[in-house]
C-alpha cells in the first residue's frame, strides 16, 4: 500500500510515517527518562538509514541489533525495515561464545549496537561491520516529505526478521517471518484489545525478545504510545510506575500478575489502567480470581502465542473468562487451530491431543534447518509441540508441552495441573513443575517452588496440602526450594537451569 508520503509500506509503518507528518507532537515511545515523539522517532530511524547508506548497506542485508535500551532497539528496527533490510534480533543476556554462535548463524551484513555495550565477538570469517547507534531526542516538525519518500522499505512479502527463539530448553532456533506476518501479527491483536491512539501500555520484556516486539508493534500501529522499563517490576511498586506513566494497560509473564495481586490485602484503585495482558505461561486460576477481587475494573485478556506466528496466536477476552475457564481463548482472524491424534486424525472437539495451526502469519521456516522446518511445518499446518484440546465453539485449551503429559509408572500425569495445584495452596509465589527420569517409574514429578513465606515454609506442610487435591500418582516426587524460578526475559522457565538446580540440590521433604 502507497501512503501518504509516497513510501510503499502497510501496517504499523504506514501508521508511523502518517502520524510523524499529521501529528508530530504525538508521544510514542518513553522510556527512563527519554520520550520520543512521532515525529522525533522517525528522525531517529531516518538517521539509521542514512548511517546503513552510507556504509555500503545493500537492499536485503542481514542486521544483527545487540541492544537492552527499548529506545535505540526499537528506532534500529524500525531503520532497517525502512532501508529494505532484515532484521536479526540478539538476546544482550546470552554468553559472548553462544552470542557469537547466533552471529555466525545469521550472517548478518551489519551489527548495529551501543557504544557503551561490550563488544561482540564476530565468527573470524566474518565480514560483518559494526555501528554504534546511540538516539538523541530531537524535536522539530514532521520530517519532509522527500525525505520520507526516499525510504524502500522492506515489501510486505518479503523477509523481515530472524528471530531466534529463547532457547529454554536448547539450542536457539531462526524463526524467518515475513513483513506482513509481524505487522499483520500486531494489527490483529490491536484490534482484539480495542486499542485506540489514547492507549499507552508498560512493559519490562526485553525489547529483543517476540513478546516485546509484539507489544512495540501493536501499540503503534493503533496509533498508541509504550513505556518500556529494564528489569522485572513486582508488585506495588510495578502499580505505582504505570499510574505516574499513566499507562492504560501492561503487557507480561503470569510471574508479574501473580507477584502483583498476592500480596494485597484490599482492592486498589487502579487509576487509568484498563486492561492487563498475560502471556507466555499458564495462567493459574486462583490469580484470575485474585485479580478480579484486588483490581475491580481492569480487564484481563489471556493469551497464547508462538515466535512461529510472531507473537500471538490466541486471545482469551476478559467476556470468556467464567464460562472458558482455564482456556487461551479462539486464534486471531486468519489463524487455526485443531488437536490431532498420535496417528494424525483430528480429535473429536474437547479430545486431547497435539494442537497444530494453519493461516497466513505463520513462518516461512527455519533459518538454514530443512529438516526441522519439514517436521514443524506439515501437510496439517504448524506442528506446536503443545497439548491440548480445542472445544466445539474453536477456544482452545494448552495443558502443557508434549513432554509435560508423561507417564508415571503406567498413569498419566499432567505438570502443568501439579503446578496450578501447588500455586492454588498460596504457600507459594512461584512454581513450576518439570517431569525427571526414574530408574523404576520412568517419569516423576519434581517441583520447584518460590515460598510466599521462607522462615516459615515447610515442604512436608505443601505435601500435606497436595493430598487433599492430587491423586497419589500425581504428588511430586521432589519439591526443590528456590529463592527464585531462573525465566527468560519474556518470563518462560529456563529448563535447563531447573534441571541443574535438581541435580544439585537436595529436596527438603
Amino acid at each position: 500500500m502507497v501512503s501518504e508520503t509516497g513510501v510503499e509500506t502497510t501496517g504499523a509503518l504506514r501508521r508511523l510515517l502518517v502520524a510523524a507528518r499529521e501529528e508530530p507532537q504525538r508521544t510514542l515511545l518513553v522510556c527512563e527518562e527519554a520520550r520520543y515523539t512521532f515525529s522525533s522517532f522517525l528522525g531517529q530511524a531516518a538517521a539509521v538509514v542514512t548511517r546503513l547508506r552510507c556504509n555500503g548497506f545493500a537492499r536485503g542485508d542481514r542486521v544483527a541489533l545487540y541492544f537492552d535500551d527499548y529506545d535505540a532497539f526499537f528506532i534500529a528496527m524500525v531503520g532497517v525495515w525502512l532501508a529494505g533490510g532484515v532484521v536479526v534480533p540478539l538476546n544482550t543476556t546470552l554468553p559472548a561464545a553462544s552470542a557469537e554462535e547466533l552471529v555466525g548463524k545469521a550472517a548478518p551484513a551489519f551489527l548495529l549496537t551501543s557504544p557503551r555495550s561490550d563488544p561482540l565477538p564476530a565468527p573470524s570469517a566474518s565480514a560483518l561491520r559494526r555501528l554504534d547507534v546511540e538516539p538523541a531526542i530531537v524535536a522539530g516538525d514532521a520530517m519532509p516529505a522527500a525525505e520520507a519518500a526516499s525510504f524502500t522499505p522492506v515489501a510486505p512479502s518479503e523477509l523481515a526478521v530472524i528471530m531466534f527463539t529463547s532457547g529454554s530448553t536448547g539450542v536457539p532456533k531462526g524463526v524467518m517471518q515475513t513483513l506482513e506476518g509481524v505487522l499483520g501479527n500486531a494489527e490483529r491483536v490491536a484490534g482484539e484489545l480495542g486499542l485506540t491512539a489514547d492507549d499507552r501500555i508498560f512493559i519490562n520484556t526485553p525489547p529483543y525478545f517476540t513478546s516485546g516486539i509484539c507489544h512495540f508493534l501493536t501499540l503503534l500501529s493503533a496509533g498508541g504510545s509504550l513505556v518500556g522499563r529494564q528489569g522485572f517490576h513486582f508488585g506495588g511498586g510495578l502499580l505505582d510506575a504505570m499510574a505516574e506513566a499513566g499507562c492504560t494497560g501492561f503487557g507480561g509473564a503470569p510471574a508479574h500478575l501473580v507477584r502483583v495481586v498476592d500480596p494485597l490485602d484490599r482492592p486498589v484503585e487502579p487509576g487509568a489502567l484498563r486492561f492487563w495482558v498475560s502471556s507466555g505461561d499458564h495462567l493459574p486460576v486462583a490469580t484470575i480470581d485474585r485479580m478480579r477481587e484486588v483490581l475491580p475494573g481492569v480487564a484481563l485478556y489471556n493469551m497464547y502465542g508462538l515466535t512461529e506466528v510472531s507473537g500471538r496466536l490466541c486471545v482469551l477476552p476478559p467476556a470468556e473468562i467464567d464460562r472458558r475457564r482455564d482456556s487461551v481463548g479462539r486464534p486471531l482472524w486468519g489463524m487455526r487451530v485443531g488437536a490431532r491424534r498420535d496417528d494424525g486424525s483430528p480429535a473429536s472437539p474437547g479430545e486431547a491431543g497435539e494442537l497444530y495451526v494453519e493461516g497466513d502469519l505463520l513462518m516461512q521456516g527455519y533459518l538454514d534447518e530443512p529438516a526441522l522446518t519439514g517436521e514443524a511445518l506439515t501437510a496439517y499446518g504448524f506442528r506446536t509441540g503443545d497439548v491440548g484440546h480445542v472445544d466445539a465453539d474453536g477456544y482452545v485449551w494448552v495443558t502443557g508441552r508434549r513432554d509435560d503429559i508423561f507417564k508415571r509408572g503406567g498413569e498419566k500425569v499432567s505438570a502443568v495441573h501439579i503446578q496450578q495445584a501447588i500455586v492454588a495452596t498460596g504457600t507459594v509465589v512461584d512454581a513450576v513443575v518439570l517431569a525427571l527420569d526414574d530408574e523404576l517409574l520412568g517419569k516423576v514429578p519434581v517441583a520447584f517452588v518460590v515460598p510466599a513465606d521462607p522462615a516459615s515454609f515447610a515442604v512436608r506442610g505443601l505435601m500435606k496440602e497436595l493430598r487433599a487435591w492430587l491423586q497419589p500418582a500425581w504428588l511430586p516426587a521432589r519439591v526443590v526450594v528456590l529463592e527464585e524460578i531462573p525465566r527468560t526475559g519474556s518470563g518462560k522457565a529456563v529448563r535447563a537451569r531447573l534441571l541443574e538446580r535438581a541435580q544439585a540440590a537436595g529436596s527438603r521433604q
